[in-house]
Protein backbone atom coordinates (compact mmCIF):
# COMPACT_ATOMS: atom_id res chain seq x y z
CA UNK A 1 0.00 0.00 0.00
CA UNK A 2 1.22 3.54 -0.99
CA UNK A 3 2.30 5.70 1.78
CA UNK A 4 -0.70 8.32 1.49
CA UNK A 5 -2.97 4.93 2.32
CA UNK A 6 -1.27 5.18 5.87
CA UNK A 7 -0.95 8.72 5.79
CA UNK A 8 -3.71 10.78 3.68
CA UNK A 9 -2.82 14.25 4.87
CA UNK A 10 0.79 13.45 2.91
CA UNK A 11 -1.68 14.49 -0.52
CA UNK A 12 -2.40 17.91 1.02
CA UNK A 13 0.89 18.64 2.50
CA UNK A 14 2.30 18.00 -1.10
CA UNK A 15 0.08 20.77 -2.55
CA UNK A 16 -0.05 22.94 0.40
CA UNK A 17 0.53 26.52 0.01
CA UNK A 18 1.20 29.71 2.10
CA UNK A 19 -1.92 31.47 0.36
CA UNK A 20 -3.91 28.02 2.04
CA UNK A 21 -2.10 27.91 5.23
CA UNK A 22 -3.48 31.97 5.55
CA UNK A 23 -7.01 30.71 4.40
CA UNK A 24 -7.12 28.34 7.16
CA UNK A 25 -5.60 30.60 9.83
CA UNK A 26 -8.17 32.88 9.56
CA UNK A 27 -10.88 30.24 9.40
CA UNK A 28 -9.27 28.43 12.48
CA UNK A 29 -9.18 31.74 14.49
CA UNK A 30 -12.94 31.83 13.83
CA UNK A 31 -13.94 28.23 14.52
CA UNK A 32 -11.75 27.87 17.52
CA UNK A 33 -13.48 30.51 19.94
CA UNK A 34 -16.62 29.20 19.12
CA UNK A 35 -15.17 25.50 19.61
CA UNK A 36 -14.45 26.12 23.09
CA UNK A 37 -17.53 27.01 24.82
CA UNK A 38 -19.32 24.25 22.99
CA UNK A 39 -16.76 21.60 24.35
CA UNK A 40 -16.81 23.22 27.80
CA UNK A 41 -21.10 22.46 27.18
CA UNK A 42 -21.08 19.44 25.63
CA UNK A 43 -18.77 18.15 29.25
CA UNK A 44 -21.53 19.34 31.20
CA UNK A 45 -23.45 17.31 29.31
CA UNK A 46 -21.76 14.28 30.06
CA UNK A 47 -21.71 14.83 33.66
CA UNK A 48 -17.67 15.64 33.61
CA UNK A 49 -15.62 19.26 34.40
CA UNK A 50 -15.60 21.83 31.43
CA UNK A 51 -11.96 20.76 31.16
CA UNK A 52 -12.31 17.50 29.91
CA UNK A 53 -14.40 18.51 26.89
CA UNK A 54 -11.42 21.08 26.19
CA UNK A 55 -8.92 18.57 26.15
CA UNK A 56 -11.14 16.61 23.63
CA UNK A 57 -10.24 19.98 21.64
CA UNK A 58 -6.65 19.62 20.91
CA UNK A 59 -5.11 16.17 19.97
CA UNK A 60 -8.15 14.54 18.73
CA UNK A 61 -9.10 17.05 16.70
CA UNK A 62 -5.39 16.94 15.13
CA UNK A 63 -5.34 13.43 14.27
CA UNK A 64 -9.06 12.99 13.56
CA UNK A 65 -8.30 15.68 10.81
CA UNK A 66 -5.08 14.18 9.24
CA UNK A 67 -6.22 10.53 9.03
CA UNK A 68 -10.16 11.44 7.95
CA UNK A 69 -10.93 11.69 4.65
CA UNK A 70 -13.31 15.05 4.65
CA UNK A 71 -11.54 18.28 4.20
CA UNK A 72 -14.22 20.14 6.03
CA UNK A 73 -14.94 17.90 8.72
CA UNK A 74 -14.29 19.34 11.83
CA UNK A 75 -14.56 16.42 15.36
CA UNK A 76 -14.59 17.01 18.53
CA UNK A 77 -17.41 16.57 21.54
CA UNK A 78 -20.70 16.53 20.60
CA UNK A 79 -24.04 16.90 22.25
CA UNK A 80 -25.40 13.28 21.36
CA UNK A 81 -22.37 11.20 22.45
CA UNK A 82 -21.68 13.55 25.51
CA UNK A 83 -25.66 12.12 26.35
CA UNK A 84 -24.33 8.46 25.60
CA UNK A 85 -21.63 9.20 28.60
CA UNK A 86 -23.78 10.81 30.98
CA UNK A 87 -26.56 7.57 30.54
CA UNK A 88 -23.46 5.76 30.76
CA UNK A 89 -22.41 6.64 34.24
CA UNK A 90 -25.76 7.13 35.23
CA UNK A 91 -26.64 3.11 34.28
CA UNK A 92 -23.13 0.89 34.88
CA UNK A 93 -22.18 -0.12 37.70
CA UNK A 94 -18.25 -1.53 38.87
CA UNK A 95 -18.52 -3.37 41.88
CA UNK A 96 -21.57 -2.77 42.57
CA UNK A 97 -21.25 0.99 42.40
CA UNK A 98 -22.66 2.97 39.56
CA UNK A 99 -19.86 5.13 38.03
CA UNK A 100 -21.68 8.45 38.41
CA UNK A 101 -21.05 7.91 42.07
CA UNK A 102 -17.89 6.93 42.32
CA UNK A 103 -15.03 10.18 42.63
CA UNK A 104 -13.95 12.23 39.85
CA UNK A 105 -10.49 10.49 39.63
CA UNK A 106 -11.51 7.05 39.53
CA UNK A 107 -14.68 7.85 37.50
CA UNK A 108 -12.61 9.58 34.48
CA UNK A 109 -10.20 6.44 34.02
CA UNK A 110 -13.68 4.43 33.04
CA UNK A 111 -14.34 7.06 30.52
CA UNK A 112 -11.32 7.39 29.04
CA UNK A 113 -11.19 3.37 29.01
CA UNK A 114 -14.82 4.19 27.20
CA UNK A 115 -13.12 6.43 24.58
CA UNK A 116 -10.15 4.24 23.68
CA UNK A 117 -12.49 1.04 23.48
CA UNK A 118 -14.62 2.98 21.33
CA UNK A 119 -11.85 4.38 19.15
CA UNK A 120 -10.51 0.40 18.45
CA UNK A 121 -14.35 -0.34 17.42
CA UNK A 122 -13.92 2.75 14.55
CA UNK A 123 -10.68 2.03 13.85
CA UNK A 124 -11.91 -1.79 13.15
CA UNK A 125 -14.63 -0.55 11.40
CA UNK A 126 -13.10 1.41 8.90
CA UNK A 127 -10.10 -1.42 8.13
CA UNK A 128 -13.13 -4.10 7.50
CA UNK A 129 -14.71 -1.47 4.81
CA UNK A 130 -18.00 -0.80 6.48
CA UNK A 131 -18.37 3.19 6.19
CA UNK A 132 -20.95 2.24 3.81
CA UNK A 133 -23.33 0.95 6.08
CA UNK A 134 -24.53 3.86 7.73
CA UNK A 135 -25.87 4.51 4.91
CA UNK A 136 -28.54 2.03 5.93
CA UNK A 137 -29.95 4.09 9.27
CA UNK A 138 -32.70 5.71 8.23
CA UNK A 139 -33.18 9.18 7.78
CA UNK A 140 -36.26 9.01 10.58
CA UNK A 141 -34.27 7.25 12.94
CA UNK A 142 -31.94 9.97 13.30
CA UNK A 143 -34.18 13.04 13.26
CA UNK A 144 -36.03 10.97 16.45
CA UNK A 145 -32.70 10.64 18.03
CA UNK A 146 -31.70 14.14 17.15
CA UNK A 147 -34.56 15.51 18.86
CA UNK A 148 -34.91 12.98 21.77
CA UNK A 149 -31.19 14.02 22.61
CA UNK A 150 -32.33 18.06 22.59
CA UNK A 151 -34.97 17.42 24.71
CA UNK A 152 -32.77 15.15 27.23
CA UNK A 153 -30.75 17.76 27.26
CA UNK A 154 -32.72 21.07 27.89
CA UNK A 155 -34.18 18.33 30.53
CA UNK A 156 -30.64 17.26 32.01
CA UNK A 157 -30.14 21.58 32.01
CA UNK A 158 -33.27 22.31 34.37
CA UNK A 159 -31.44 21.61 37.86
CA UNK A 160 -28.60 24.24 37.00
CA UNK A 161 -30.24 26.65 35.14
CA UNK A 162 -33.13 26.94 38.39
CA UNK A 163 -30.73 26.42 40.93
CA UNK A 164 -32.52 23.42 42.31
CA UNK A 165 -30.07 21.63 45.09
CA UNK A 166 -30.31 18.09 45.21
CA UNK A 167 -29.32 15.01 43.35
CA UNK A 168 -30.29 15.29 39.81
CA UNK A 169 -32.36 12.15 39.17
CA UNK A 170 -31.64 10.40 35.42
CA UNK A 171 -33.92 9.98 32.41
CA UNK A 172 -36.33 12.63 30.95
CA UNK A 173 -39.65 12.26 32.89
CA UNK A 174 -37.89 12.48 36.27
CA UNK A 175 -36.11 15.49 35.64
CA UNK A 176 -38.92 16.86 34.52
CA UNK A 177 -40.66 15.55 37.38
CA UNK A 178 -38.24 16.74 39.54
CA UNK A 179 -38.52 20.18 38.28
CA UNK A 180 -42.04 20.49 38.76
CA UNK A 181 -41.66 19.20 42.29
CA UNK A 182 -39.70 21.32 43.17
CA UNK A 183 -41.06 24.64 41.18
CA UNK A 184 -41.09 27.07 44.33
CA UNK A 185 -37.45 26.64 45.18
CA UNK A 186 -36.08 28.14 41.95
CA UNK A 187 -33.04 30.10 42.31
CA UNK A 188 -33.66 33.29 40.45
CA UNK A 189 -30.01 34.73 40.64
CA UNK A 190 -29.13 31.06 38.48
CA UNK A 191 -32.13 31.79 35.99
CA UNK A 192 -31.35 35.03 35.48
CA UNK A 193 -28.05 34.53 34.26
CA UNK A 194 -29.12 31.59 32.21
CA UNK A 195 -31.57 33.79 30.38
CA UNK A 196 -29.28 37.11 30.25
CA UNK A 197 -26.67 34.25 28.68
CA UNK A 198 -29.63 33.00 26.14
CA UNK A 199 -30.55 37.10 25.32
CA UNK A 200 -26.87 37.85 24.68
CA UNK A 201 -26.03 35.17 22.37
CA UNK A 202 -28.82 36.05 20.55
CA UNK A 203 -27.68 39.66 20.34
CA UNK A 204 -24.50 39.05 19.57
CA UNK A 205 -24.85 36.87 17.06
CA UNK A 206 -26.98 39.54 14.85
CA UNK A 207 -23.74 41.46 14.46
CA UNK A 208 -21.59 39.10 12.37
CA UNK A 209 -22.48 35.60 11.58
CA UNK A 210 -17.97 35.09 12.34
CA UNK A 211 -18.24 36.60 15.63
CA UNK A 212 -17.53 34.02 18.60
CA UNK A 213 -20.97 34.98 19.44
CA UNK A 214 -21.23 32.12 22.23
CA UNK A 215 -17.78 33.12 23.41
CA UNK A 216 -18.52 36.86 24.14
CA UNK A 217 -22.13 36.33 26.01
CA UNK A 218 -20.17 33.50 28.29
CA UNK A 219 -17.57 36.54 28.97
CA UNK A 220 -20.24 39.29 29.85
CA UNK A 221 -22.25 36.93 31.93
CA UNK A 222 -19.26 35.70 33.65
CA UNK A 223 -18.54 39.38 34.04
CA UNK A 224 -21.79 40.66 35.62
CA UNK A 225 -21.50 37.31 37.73
CA UNK A 226 -18.27 38.21 39.24
CA UNK A 227 -19.18 42.67 39.31
CA UNK A 228 -22.82 41.28 41.51
CA UNK A 229 -20.53 38.39 43.30
CA UNK A 230 -23.42 35.84 42.49
CA UNK A 231 -21.21 33.27 44.10
CA UNK A 232 -21.89 34.77 47.13
CA UNK A 233 -25.33 34.86 46.43
CA UNK A 234 -25.71 31.14 45.90
CA UNK A 235 -24.87 30.79 42.56
CA UNK A 236 -22.58 27.86 41.11
CA UNK A 237 -18.85 28.25 39.11
CA UNK A 238 -17.31 26.33 37.00
CA UNK A 239 -14.20 26.67 39.52
CA UNK A 240 -10.51 26.11 38.57
CA UNK A 241 -8.75 24.36 35.87
CA UNK A 242 -6.26 22.16 37.45
CA UNK A 243 -4.18 21.75 34.33
CA UNK A 244 -3.84 23.67 31.34
CA UNK A 245 -1.57 21.40 29.31
CA UNK A 246 -4.26 17.94 28.44
CA UNK A 247 -1.79 15.45 31.41
CA UNK A 248 -1.37 12.10 30.10
CA UNK A 249 -4.01 9.40 31.21
CA UNK A 250 -4.88 5.57 31.31
CA UNK A 251 -7.55 3.42 31.33
CA UNK A 252 -8.29 1.62 34.43
CA UNK A 253 -6.49 -1.41 35.10
CA UNK A 254 -7.58 -4.92 32.83
CA UNK A 255 -10.81 -6.12 34.04
CA UNK A 256 -13.20 -8.60 32.23
CA UNK A 257 -16.13 -7.80 33.96
CA UNK A 258 -15.54 -3.56 33.32
CA UNK A 259 -14.70 -4.44 29.89
CA UNK A 260 -17.82 -6.24 28.92
CA UNK A 261 -19.81 -3.56 31.36
CA UNK A 262 -18.47 -0.90 28.80
CA UNK A 263 -18.50 -2.77 25.53
CA UNK A 264 -22.18 -1.83 24.67
CA UNK A 265 -21.77 1.62 25.62
CA UNK A 266 -18.71 2.00 23.33
CA UNK A 267 -20.14 0.19 20.51
CA UNK A 268 -22.97 2.78 20.97
CA UNK A 269 -21.11 5.70 20.89
CA UNK A 270 -19.12 4.08 17.80
CA UNK A 271 -22.11 3.86 16.33
CA UNK A 272 -23.65 6.76 16.86
CA UNK A 273 -20.48 8.68 15.98
CA UNK A 274 -19.54 6.76 12.80
CA UNK A 275 -23.79 7.65 11.56
CA UNK A 276 -22.76 11.29 12.85
CA UNK A 277 -19.05 11.64 10.80
CA UNK A 278 -20.37 10.19 7.85
CA UNK A 279 -23.51 11.55 7.12
CA UNK A 280 -21.79 15.22 7.46
CA UNK A 281 -18.58 14.15 5.74
CA UNK A 282 -20.26 13.37 3.29
CA UNK A 283 -22.44 16.03 3.17
CA UNK A 284 -19.24 18.80 3.26
CA UNK A 285 -17.86 17.16 0.91
CA UNK A 286 -20.60 17.34 -1.64
CA UNK A 287 -20.56 21.26 -0.81
CA UNK A 288 -17.30 21.16 -2.69
CA UNK A 289 -17.39 18.30 -5.08
CA UNK A 290 -14.64 16.24 -3.01
CA UNK A 291 -14.30 12.71 -3.13
CA UNK A 292 -15.07 11.02 0.43
CA UNK A 293 -14.07 7.78 1.85
CA UNK A 294 -16.44 6.55 4.66
CA UNK A 295 -14.24 4.02 5.62
CA UNK A 296 -11.21 6.34 6.17
CA UNK A 297 -12.90 8.64 7.81
CA UNK A 298 -14.07 5.78 10.56
CA UNK A 299 -10.37 5.32 10.47
CA UNK A 300 -9.47 8.91 11.81
CA UNK A 301 -12.42 9.69 13.98
CA UNK A 302 -11.34 6.61 15.63
CA UNK A 303 -7.53 7.40 16.15
CA UNK A 304 -9.15 10.57 17.46
CA UNK A 305 -11.34 8.80 19.78
CA UNK A 306 -7.80 7.24 20.99
CA UNK A 307 -6.00 10.05 21.62
CA UNK A 308 -9.01 11.56 23.55
CA UNK A 309 -8.37 8.52 25.72
CA UNK A 310 -4.44 8.84 26.23
CA UNK A 311 -5.20 12.91 26.74
CA UNK A 312 -7.88 12.91 29.37
CA UNK A 313 -10.38 13.66 26.94
CA UNK A 314 -14.14 12.82 26.26
CA UNK A 315 -14.94 10.96 23.45
CA UNK A 316 -16.70 12.84 20.46
CA UNK A 317 -17.10 12.55 16.26
CA UNK A 318 -17.89 14.85 13.44
CA UNK A 319 -19.73 18.13 14.32
CA UNK A 320 -22.04 19.83 11.53
CA UNK A 321 -21.74 23.60 13.71
CA UNK A 322 -17.63 23.95 13.43
CA UNK A 323 -17.81 21.68 10.41
CA UNK A 324 -20.24 24.18 8.25
CA UNK A 325 -18.25 27.20 10.09
CA UNK A 326 -14.82 25.99 8.64
CA UNK A 327 -16.86 26.25 5.32
CA UNK A 328 -18.24 29.55 5.61
CA UNK A 329 -14.97 31.17 7.39
CA UNK A 330 -13.21 30.28 4.20
CA UNK A 331 -10.93 27.29 5.46
CA UNK A 332 -9.40 25.29 2.27
CA UNK A 333 -8.11 22.39 3.22
CA UNK A 334 -7.69 19.22 6.53
CA UNK A 335 -5.02 22.16 7.94
CA UNK A 336 -7.68 24.06 9.07
CA UNK A 337 -9.06 21.38 11.68
CA UNK A 338 -5.30 20.92 12.66
CA UNK A 339 -4.65 24.70 12.88
CA UNK A 340 -7.71 25.05 15.05
CA UNK A 341 -6.68 21.65 17.72
CA UNK A 342 -3.15 23.81 17.81
CA UNK A 343 -4.70 27.43 18.90
CA UNK A 344 -7.38 25.90 21.60
CA UNK A 345 -3.98 25.69 24.24
CA UNK A 346 -3.40 29.24 24.01
CA UNK A 347 -6.68 30.10 24.29
CA UNK A 348 -7.18 27.87 27.21
CA UNK A 349 -4.16 29.40 28.42
CA UNK A 350 -5.66 33.27 28.08
CA UNK A 351 -9.14 31.81 29.20
CA UNK A 352 -8.10 29.25 32.14
CA UNK A 353 -7.44 32.36 34.77
CA UNK A 354 -10.91 33.27 34.15
CA UNK A 355 -13.08 30.01 33.57
CA UNK A 356 -13.18 29.99 37.25
CA UNK A 357 -15.27 32.71 37.91
CA UNK A 358 -17.78 31.24 34.95
CA UNK A 359 -21.22 30.78 36.27
CA UNK A 360 -22.62 27.24 35.73
CA UNK A 361 -26.20 28.64 34.80
CA UNK A 362 -24.46 30.99 32.26
CA UNK A 363 -23.31 27.52 30.37
CA UNK A 364 -26.74 25.54 31.46
CA UNK A 365 -28.45 28.67 29.04
CA UNK A 366 -26.07 28.01 25.78
CA UNK A 367 -26.93 24.18 26.15
CA UNK A 368 -31.15 25.22 26.42
CA UNK A 369 -30.36 27.15 22.93
CA UNK A 370 -28.28 24.64 21.70
CA UNK A 371 -31.27 21.83 22.34
CA UNK A 372 -33.67 24.25 21.07
CA UNK A 373 -31.76 24.36 17.60
CA UNK A 374 -31.20 20.60 17.75
CA UNK A 375 -35.33 20.23 17.10
CA UNK A 376 -35.65 20.41 12.96
CA UNK A 377 -39.29 21.02 13.09
CA UNK A 378 -39.45 20.63 9.12
CA UNK A 379 -37.53 17.58 8.95
CA UNK A 380 -39.88 16.30 11.77
CA UNK A 381 -42.83 17.29 9.35
CA UNK A 382 -40.68 15.41 6.53
CA UNK A 383 -40.91 12.46 8.08
CA UNK A 384 -44.55 12.57 9.73
CA UNK A 385 -45.86 12.86 5.93
CA UNK A 386 -43.69 11.20 3.86
CA UNK A 387 -44.81 7.40 4.56
CA UNK A 388 -46.99 5.53 7.11
CA UNK A 389 -43.46 3.35 7.77
CA UNK A 390 -41.50 6.87 8.39
CA UNK A 391 -43.70 8.04 10.88
CA UNK A 392 -44.04 4.64 12.88
CA UNK A 393 -40.13 4.62 13.19
CA UNK A 394 -39.61 8.43 13.53
CA UNK A 395 -42.65 7.86 16.92
CA UNK A 396 -40.91 4.92 17.89
CA UNK A 397 -37.44 5.69 18.16
CA UNK A 398 -38.62 9.16 19.70
CA UNK A 399 -40.25 7.33 22.23
CA UNK A 400 -37.16 4.81 23.13
CA UNK A 401 -34.92 7.92 23.19
CA UNK A 402 -37.09 9.03 25.93
CA UNK A 403 -37.77 6.12 27.90
CA UNK A 404 -35.03 3.95 27.41
CA UNK A 405 -31.28 4.47 28.44
CA UNK A 406 -29.53 6.70 25.61
CA UNK A 407 -27.25 3.41 24.26
CA UNK A 408 -30.33 1.61 24.12
CA UNK A 409 -32.35 3.64 22.20
CA UNK A 410 -29.35 3.86 19.79
CA UNK A 411 -29.91 0.52 18.94
CA UNK A 412 -33.40 0.51 18.52
CA UNK A 413 -33.26 2.86 16.15
CA UNK A 414 -30.85 0.63 14.59
CA UNK A 415 -33.01 -2.29 14.47
CA UNK A 416 -35.40 -0.53 13.14
CA UNK A 417 -33.29 1.04 10.34
CA UNK A 418 -32.75 -2.52 9.47
CA UNK A 419 -36.22 -3.79 9.62
CA UNK A 420 -37.12 -1.10 7.51
CA UNK A 421 -34.00 -1.89 4.88
CA UNK A 422 -35.17 -5.39 5.05
CA UNK A 423 -39.02 -4.81 4.65
CA UNK A 424 -38.22 -2.48 1.40
CA UNK A 425 -35.82 -5.22 -0.15
CA UNK A 426 -38.10 -8.24 0.30
CA UNK A 427 -41.02 -6.30 -1.47
CA UNK A 428 -40.20 -6.03 -5.17
CA UNK A 429 -42.38 -4.14 -6.95
CA UNK A 430 -44.51 -6.06 -8.87
CA UNK A 431 -47.19 -4.55 -11.43
CA UNK A 432 -49.23 -6.01 -14.54
CA UNK A 433 -49.53 -3.12 -17.17
CA UNK A 434 -52.66 -1.48 -18.80
CA UNK A 435 -53.05 -0.93 -22.85
CA UNK A 436 -52.54 2.74 -21.67
CA UNK A 437 -49.12 2.08 -20.01
CA UNK A 438 -46.78 4.58 -21.46
CA UNK A 439 -44.41 1.68 -21.69
CA UNK A 440 -46.64 -0.06 -24.19
CA UNK A 441 -46.75 3.05 -26.51
CA UNK A 442 -43.98 1.70 -28.88
CA UNK A 443 -45.35 -1.94 -28.63
CA UNK A 444 -46.20 -3.35 -31.95
CA UNK A 445 -48.96 -2.81 -34.27
CA UNK A 446 -49.94 -6.22 -35.22
CA UNK A 447 -49.71 -6.76 -31.46
CA UNK A 448 -52.53 -9.44 -30.78
CA UNK A 449 -54.68 -9.15 -27.07
CA UNK A 450 -54.27 -11.75 -24.52
CA UNK A 451 -50.83 -10.65 -24.14
CA UNK A 452 -50.15 -9.89 -20.13
CA UNK A 453 -47.08 -7.69 -19.49
CA UNK A 454 -45.23 -7.56 -15.71
CA UNK A 455 -42.74 -5.14 -15.60
CA UNK A 456 -40.72 -6.42 -12.08
CA UNK A 457 -38.63 -4.01 -10.10
CA UNK A 458 -36.17 -4.54 -7.02
CA UNK A 459 -34.08 -7.46 -5.62
CA UNK A 460 -35.15 -10.90 -5.90
CA UNK A 461 -33.33 -12.75 -3.29
CA UNK A 462 -34.29 -15.62 -0.40
CA UNK A 463 -36.64 -12.91 1.93
CA UNK A 464 -38.44 -11.12 -1.42
CA UNK A 465 -39.91 -14.70 -2.88
CA UNK A 466 -43.08 -15.11 -0.60
CA UNK A 467 -44.29 -11.14 -1.66
CA UNK A 468 -43.44 -12.13 -5.62
CA UNK A 469 -44.67 -15.03 -6.06
CA UNK A 470 -47.86 -13.34 -4.45
CA UNK A 471 -48.40 -10.91 -6.03
CA UNK A 472 -47.68 -12.45 -9.61
CA UNK A 473 -49.78 -15.23 -9.13
CA UNK A 474 -52.72 -12.66 -8.09
CA UNK A 475 -51.72 -10.90 -11.23
CA UNK A 476 -51.77 -13.97 -13.02
CA UNK A 477 -55.54 -14.70 -12.14
CA UNK A 478 -56.62 -12.30 -15.54
CA UNK A 479 -56.66 -14.37 -18.37
CA UNK A 480 -53.97 -14.29 -21.03
CA UNK A 481 -52.35 -15.99 -23.62
CA UNK A 482 -48.74 -15.40 -23.06
CA UNK A 483 -46.49 -13.74 -20.33
CA UNK A 484 -43.92 -10.92 -20.78
CA UNK A 485 -41.67 -10.34 -17.80
CA UNK A 486 -39.77 -7.34 -17.63
CA UNK A 487 -36.60 -7.91 -15.32
CA UNK A 488 -34.42 -5.60 -17.02
CA UNK A 489 -34.89 -3.10 -13.86
CA UNK A 490 -33.77 -6.28 -11.37
CA UNK A 491 -30.41 -5.69 -11.39
CA UNK A 492 -29.49 -8.86 -9.02
CA UNK A 493 -31.15 -11.87 -7.57
CA UNK A 494 -30.14 -15.46 -6.01
CA UNK A 495 -30.83 -19.41 -5.78
CA UNK A 496 -34.44 -18.65 -4.66
CA UNK A 497 -35.39 -16.06 -7.03
CA UNK A 498 -34.00 -18.14 -9.85
CA UNK A 499 -35.98 -20.88 -8.44
CA UNK A 500 -39.20 -18.34 -7.91
CA UNK A 501 -39.10 -17.71 -11.47
CA UNK A 502 -38.70 -21.17 -12.85
CA UNK A 503 -41.39 -22.21 -10.76
CA UNK A 504 -43.45 -19.15 -12.25
CA UNK A 505 -42.73 -20.17 -15.68
CA UNK A 506 -43.74 -23.99 -15.42
CA UNK A 507 -46.84 -22.73 -14.10
CA UNK A 508 -47.78 -20.82 -16.75
CA UNK A 509 -46.72 -24.05 -19.39
CA UNK A 510 -48.87 -25.79 -17.30
CA UNK A 511 -51.74 -23.51 -18.59
CA UNK A 512 -50.44 -23.48 -22.41
CA UNK A 513 -48.89 -19.91 -22.21
CA UNK A 514 -45.77 -19.01 -23.22
CA UNK A 515 -43.37 -17.03 -21.42
CA UNK A 516 -40.82 -14.67 -22.37
CA UNK A 517 -38.09 -13.12 -20.35
CA UNK A 518 -37.29 -9.55 -20.86
CA UNK A 519 -33.26 -9.45 -19.21
CA UNK A 520 -31.48 -6.05 -19.53
CA UNK A 521 -29.08 -6.72 -16.83
CA UNK A 522 -25.87 -8.17 -17.64
CA UNK A 523 -25.21 -9.86 -13.98
CA UNK A 524 -29.10 -11.26 -14.23
CA UNK A 525 -28.69 -12.72 -17.43
CA UNK A 526 -25.62 -14.78 -16.52
CA UNK A 527 -27.34 -16.02 -13.01
CA UNK A 528 -30.36 -17.51 -15.62
CA UNK A 529 -27.76 -18.73 -17.67
CA UNK A 530 -26.01 -20.83 -15.03
CA UNK A 531 -29.42 -22.15 -13.18
CA UNK A 532 -30.33 -23.14 -16.45
CA UNK A 533 -33.83 -21.35 -16.70
CA UNK A 534 -32.55 -19.86 -20.82
CA UNK A 535 -31.53 -23.01 -21.67
CA UNK A 536 -35.22 -24.08 -20.58
CA UNK A 537 -36.95 -21.48 -21.92
CA UNK A 538 -34.76 -21.66 -25.48
CA UNK A 539 -33.11 -18.53 -27.62
CA UNK A 540 -36.83 -17.61 -29.02
CA UNK A 541 -38.04 -16.56 -25.46
CA UNK A 542 -35.77 -14.43 -24.13
CA UNK A 543 -34.88 -10.94 -25.14
CA UNK A 544 -32.60 -8.12 -24.29
CA UNK A 545 -35.11 -5.18 -24.37
CA UNK A 546 -38.56 -4.21 -23.97
CA UNK A 547 -39.30 -3.31 -27.86
CA UNK A 548 -37.72 -6.71 -28.44
CA UNK A 549 -39.60 -8.68 -25.85
CA UNK A 550 -42.84 -7.30 -27.27
CA UNK A 551 -42.00 -7.70 -30.79
CA UNK A 552 -41.33 -11.58 -30.07
CA UNK A 553 -44.68 -11.59 -28.65
CA UNK A 554 -46.49 -10.09 -30.79
CA UNK A 555 -45.05 -12.98 -33.47
CA UNK A 556 -45.50 -15.71 -31.68
CA UNK A 557 -48.98 -14.97 -31.09
CA UNK A 558 -49.98 -13.92 -34.48
CA UNK A 559 -48.46 -17.69 -35.35
CA UNK A 560 -50.84 -19.83 -33.04
CA UNK A 561 -53.51 -17.19 -34.58
CA UNK A 562 -53.28 -18.74 -37.71
CA UNK A 563 -53.33 -22.67 -36.37
CA UNK A 564 -56.43 -24.03 -35.57
CA UNK A 565 -58.50 -23.06 -32.45
CA UNK A 566 -58.21 -26.22 -30.74
CA UNK A 567 -54.02 -26.87 -31.47
CA UNK A 568 -52.24 -26.08 -28.47
CA UNK A 569 -49.45 -23.06 -28.87
CA UNK A 570 -46.17 -24.07 -29.46
CA UNK A 571 -44.03 -25.08 -26.73
CA UNK A 572 -39.91 -24.30 -26.28
CA UNK A 573 -37.48 -26.40 -27.77
CA UNK A 574 -36.78 -28.46 -24.33
CA UNK A 575 -40.31 -28.21 -23.10
CA UNK A 576 -41.73 -30.16 -26.48
CA UNK A 577 -38.48 -32.72 -26.06
CA UNK A 578 -39.07 -33.17 -22.14
CA UNK A 579 -43.43 -34.13 -23.63
CA UNK A 580 -42.25 -36.56 -26.18
CA UNK A 581 -40.13 -38.37 -23.49
CA UNK A 582 -42.93 -39.29 -22.10
CA UNK A 583 -44.82 -40.79 -24.36
CA UNK A 584 -45.18 -44.35 -23.69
Amino acid sequence: MRAAGFFPFLETLRTYSARDFRADFMAALTVTPVAIPQAMAYALIAGVHPQYGIYACMLPVIVAALWGSARYLAAGPTNAISMVIFSTMSTVSVGGVLLSSLPEEARMTYIFGLALLCGLIQVGMGLARLGELANFISYSVMVAFATGAALLIAAGQLKTVLGLTGPKPAGFFPQINMALQNINQIHYWSLGLAVLTIALILVLRRISRRFPATLGALALAGATGALLRVEERGVALVGPVPSIIPPFSLPPSFDLTALGDLFMPALAIALLGAVESLAIGKQMAAVRGDSFDGSQELIGQGLGNMAAGLTSGIPGCGSFTRSSLMVASGGRTRMCSVLSGLLALPLLCALAPLMRWLPLPALGGVLLLISFQMIDRGAIRLCLVATRIDRAVLLLTFAATLVLDLERAIFVGVLLSLILFIYKTAHPRVRRLRPEDPLLRNAPPDMPPGVAVYVIEGTLFFGAIHELERQLYEEDREPARLVVLHLTRVFWLDASGAHALAQFVERCYARSMPVILVVGSRNVREILQRTGILDYLSSGFAAATFHEGLALAASLLNRISCREQDAPPALPRSAAHDEEEERP
